[in-house]
């Protein structure tokens, strides 16, 4: 499985209906969950999927006709992500789940089936949408299509996830050989130091666009609260945080790439850091966020398998710095 994200450029009509699917989804969540809350306080018991399926079908039928503007499969993945919403709580995996708020600052819906991608015309096919969405496939994929992911960001931006099925062979992990192994200490000041003595500067993205961050928070906290103007200022907010985060996703794909293609080592020995317990360090907690190591490690990991390498984690109470 192997997920490629795309910028969409919907029209007026197809944001409309973005939005209503936004809406509907959010709406059959939060019923499911009053559902299954009261239903336990009256029986002691749970109520299942399937009967949160058949209750949501006679609801459209009943009381609830608008839900049959937009896909049904995504409401029911609506109720497939609550389901395993309890199912990470209950494993301590997770909190209890929360209902859904109309003005969150991200909305999504899942398509499971019956989407079509077009390269050449750069259209996107989805139920419910009688025209191709626009968008940008800056790369192919071959494969088959299991779930399509719509979101909308914070920023008003709407992009696209498609999780494709490659039915390629897993790689299998090369030996560990000690004189192939590169040891990786992640720090602040140095983002980056390997057992080879080479370093990255921390490039300290958050703080080169502090200043104009500051500016356009200071504006929005003057604009009136429910006006039009309140309203794009916090767009524009919204787009100077989504531009340091691109900027710092880029940059973490580089040297992830970096390390893991064009490097003469098959593991790489890196620290079992305890980032959620850092960030509490209120003088440090700005800066530990900024240079995102649990991203870098996600992103090294999940490369490092692709290639056939490995990714070896030190424990936490050994020298870890000495050790890498």
């Amino acid at each position: 499985m192997k997920s490629y994200k795309f910028r969409l450029y919907p029209n007026a009509k197809q944001q409309e209906l973005m939005n209503k699917h936004f809406g509907c989804v959010r709406h059959v969540f939060n019923w499911a969950l009053d559902m299954k809350q009261k239903h336990y306080q009256e029986t002691q018991t749970n109520l299942s999927k399937s009967e949160l399926q058949t209750l949501l079908v006679q609801s459209k039928k009943a009381d609830k006709p608008w839900l049959t503007e937009v896909n049904s499969q995504s409401l029911l993945s609506s109720l497939l992500h609550l389901d395993t919403a309890f199912v990470n709580f209950f494993k301590g995996r997770a909190k209890f789940p929360k209902f859904k708020k109309k003005y969150a600052s991200t909305h999504s819906f899942q398509c499971p089936q019956h989407v079509r991608v077009e390269f050449e015309s750069g259209l996107l096919y989805l139920p419910k949408f009688k025209t191709g969405i626009k968008a940008r496939f800056h790369r192919h994929f071959t494969g088959e299509i299991k779930t399509v992911t719509v979101k909308r960001k914070p920023s008003g931006n709407y992009e696209v996830s498609i999780l494709v099925d490659e039915a390629k062979e897993p790689v299998p992990s090369a030996p560990i050989i000690p004189e192939q192994t590169l040891g990786i200490d992640l720090g602040l000041t140095h983002f980056l130091i390997d057992s080879d003595g080479h370093k990255i500067d921390n490039p300290r993205i958050l703080k080169q666009s502090a200043h104009q961050l500051a500016v356009a928070q200071k504006i929005l906290s003057r604009k009136l609260k429910g006006s039009k103007n309140r309203h794009k200022q916090r767009l524009t907010v919204a787009r100077i945080h989504e531009h340091v985060a691109n900027i710092r996703l880029d940059f973490l794909h580089k040297v992830s790439a970096q390390l893991v293609y064009k490097n003469h080592a098959t593991s790489f020995g890196l620290e079992d850091l305890n980032i959620k317990g850092m960030v509490k360090n209120r003088t440090l907690a700005k800066a530990i966020s900024d240079v995102s190591w649990g991203k870098f490690i996600e992103l090294l990991t999940y490369k490092c398998l692709s290639f056939g390498k490995n990714v070896l984690r030190i424990g936490r109470f050994v020298a870890s710095s000495k050790q890498c």
